[in-house]
């Protein structure tokens, strides 16, 4: 009978590190996708800081429009984040550091993110859309 209960309760922990290496696995993967946007972002790589929005929130002439032409970023610090209890969802806070080529007056605008897991792409969007270049 002991026997019994220390397999069940050994396969209970089995079962219980699954769950949390899974979760890990995803927030694990959102410090990836921040990173990777954080880069593209910092180095003006807009084409690729694209790739990161929610489809439903791209703008096709996003890179067309005057709003990006000429920014050059030059800081990129995330000032605060808030992971959801069921870590589905990522809430940044982050100040942007930037001057456009034909005026060098460094402006800061402070960018807040809503980040979302999609299960079914097992990937994090970004629901708030481009950051606002003023």
């Amino acid at each position: 009978m002991d026997k019994l209960k220390i397999t069940a309760f050994m396969l209970s922990l089995f079962i219980l590190g699954c769950a949390t290496i899974k979760e890990f696995g995803k927030i694990d993967k959102f410090a990836e996708t921040s990173k990777a946007y954080e880069h593209a972002i910092r180095w003006s790589d807009f084409d690729l800081a694209v790739a990161f929005l929610d489809p439903s929130e791209k703008k096709p002439d996003l890179l067309g429009e005057s709003i990006v032409k000429n920014i050059k970023v030059t800081d990129y610090r995330v000032r605060k984040m808030v992971i959801s209890q069921d870590e589905s969802q990522v809430v940044q806070i982050v100040q942007v550091s930037y001057y456009r080529t034909n005026n060098v007056v460094v402006n800061t605008i402070m960018d807040h993110q809503l980040w979302e897991w999609d299960p079914e792409k097992s990937q994090w969007l970004l629901k708030t859309g481009f950051p606002q270049f003023k």
